[in-house]
């Protein structure tokens, strides 16, 4: 999810923001590769510099919950579309029956 960052208190300029990204960068990168910050930090690094570009304040962290609460929403949904289904596989299975008794009703009504 992303956030428009409009917030006027003491914020720093987009200079200082990618300046101070560059030195993270540069620290991490001394760690190497397979170090665990470099690790957890992977993919930050563009949704910052996207963040410092757009104006905005989105992060990973915020974004998985949200996509968790949207699964859990459309888990939700799911069962009771399934239940639906159910419910009109039984109407339709009975609606089915029905005809045939009637369809036999009226050959005994034709061949009487």
């Amino acid at each position: 999810m992303c956030t428009e960052n409009t917030s006027e208190a003491t914020m720093a300029t987009k200079d200082q923001e990618r300046g101070v990204l560059q030195q993270i960068k540069a620290m991490v990168a001394e760690l190497g590769p397979k170090s665990y910050i470099a690790t957890a930090f992977r993919g930050v690094f563009a949704i910052a510099e996207e963040n410092i570009e757009n104006d905005f304040s989105g992060n990973p962290v915020d974004h998985a919950q949200e996509l968790g609460e949207q699964l859990a929403q459309r888990t939700v949904q799911v069962g009771q579309l399934a239940e639906e289904r159910d419910e009109y596989k039984a109407r339709a299975e009975a609606a089915e029956a029905q005809l045939i008794v009637l369809k036999a009703k009226l050959y005994d009504y034709m061949t009487a």
